[in-house]
């Protein structure tokens, strides 16, 4: 099985060149809610010095996996947000194409704050979709072949966090589930400590590295 955005590139088994101004350019539109940190340095440096270079090719493994680590950190920091930061790190880890998909990704954390589906899992199955999903809806074949990596996923950020919910999350790791649409509740949810970078942000480096074992595993060097 190889994803189809995969099979139409004649430069890369598993990576896009970054167009459009490259890894700067993206990841300046994650926002900026924060002062950058030296991890927000790094990245910028690294995006300067090698504008459309693919980490996935470029980085042995290891490497990769800690290029990953260091861009998840600085995006979740740079936007506060599990499903972009998600999504944005692995776009810009792989050289996945974005298509309006960070911006529709704005409401999505815990689907609208409910509690429901944690934004770093719904960030994740994007990326994990543009790689192995279908271009014609017509395609049966590519949606359920689609669904084996995309359940692999689900079923390995669960065992390692206990549960894709986000209220659950929220629960095991603060011991409540807040209303973030309360302002009292999101304050008291801010303030706590140690608090949503710690937290969250463990949370949007654990799926990142999911899903990019996922991806690296199904277009490894032969």
């Amino acid at each position: 099985m190889k994803g189809t955005l995969f099979m139409n590139q004649k430069l890369s088994r598993r990576c896009f060149v970054i167009l459009g101004g490259g890894m700067a350019a993206t990841f300046a539109g994650c926002g900026h809610e924060e002062p950058g940190s030296e991890a927000t340095d790094q990245v910028h440096r690294s995006a300067a010095t090698e504008p459309t270079a693919c980490p996935a090719e470029m980085l042995s493994r290891e490497e990769f996996f800690q290029y990953l680590d260091t861009l998840a950190e600085a995006n979740m920091q740079r936007c506060h947000h599990c499903a972009q930061a998600t999504f944005l790190s692995l776009r810009q880890g792989f050289g996945l194409p974005d298509g309006g998909i960070l911006k529709a990704l704005t409401p999505l954390p815990g689907i609208a704050e409910r509690g429901e589906t944690c934004g770093a899992v719904i960030g994740s199955l994007m990326a994990l979709g543009l790689v192995f999903g279908r271009d014609q809806i017509e395609d049966a074949t590519r949606w359920r072949t689609s669904l084996v990596p995309a359940r692999s996923f689900c079923a390995r950020f669960e065992e390692q966090l206990g549960s894709t919910q986000c209220g659950d999350l929220l629960e095991k790791h603060f011991g409540k589930r807040y209303d973030l649409a309360d302002p009292l509740e999101r304050a008291e949810f801010i303030g706590a400590r140690p608090g949503p970078s710690e937290i969250c942000g463990g949370v949007v480096r654990t799926a990142v590295r999911i899903a990019a074992e996922l991806m690296l595993e199904e277009y490894r060097d032969e």
